[in-house]
């Protein structure tokens, strides 16, 4: 089931299960996107508020890219931090720094046991605390 929801960028109604951008506004990011994509190109090594000076591009549309790994910043001289939202140590591109990420993985797969598994964890748990009520 999709749901409606506004727009975060125009305010537009409309059905979504995936991003929060109508697809108007969606394809103007792309065609953004490109614009410094090919800006960096031609002009390697350039800071985030030099890119936003020469293409108009706003400098938070563009640390949003790095952020969703489409731009890394080997094209950019950063002039601006990126952070683990985890833990807070600087990264290069993305959310998730490659410790925070892993025991994200690793924490999330621990969930996942078999279900026999947590039968009989579950199970030895109960057997447990019976023993201590009658113990008492």
């Amino acid at each position: 089931m999709m749901d409606l929801i506004n727009c975060k960028e125009c305010g537009k109604l409309f059905s979504s299960a995936g991003p929060k951008v109508c697809p108007d506004c969606r394809q103007s990011e792309e065609e953004k996107f490109e614009i410094v994509k090919e800006y960096l190109w031609e002009n390697p090594n350039s800071t985030v508020k030099k890119v936003n000076e020469d293409t108009g591009i706003d400098e938070d549309l563009i640390i949003k890219f790095m952020r969703e790994d489409r731009l890394a910043s080997e094209g950019l001289i950063i002039d601006y931090t990126l952070e683990c939202k985890r833990c807070g140590a600087e990264i290069k591109t993305g959310i998730f720094c490659d410790s925070c990420r892993s025991k994200m993985i690793s924490d999330f797969n621990q969930g996942d046991e078999p279900e026999e598994k947590k039968k009989k964890k579950g199970s030895q748990e109960m057997f447990l605390k019976e023993r201590f009520k009658r113990n008492n």
